[in-house]
């Protein structure tokens, strides 16, 4: 048996993925957010800590993070 955990997502951010899967061979938000994460995680790409504060940044600017 697995544990589950809930993670919070804005409502404006899982309406904007629902629309861009609407063509994609994803059921749902939760399938799509899962693959980009496990293909993140397996990929060789590396990105540099001020590519990825610069990314935080604009999250929050947009309102995805807080």
């Amino acid at each position: 048996m697995s544990d589950y955990t809930t993670i919070s997502l804005r409502k404006e951010f899982v309406a904007d993925v629902e629309e861009y899967i609407d063509d994609e061979p994803f059921g749902s938000v939760k399938e799509f957010v899962k693959h980009v994460v496990v293909q993140e995680m397996e990929s060789d790409d590396e990105i540099s800590e001020a590519e990825a504060r610069r990314i935080g940044q604009k999250l929050r600017d947009l309102g995805y993070m807080e």
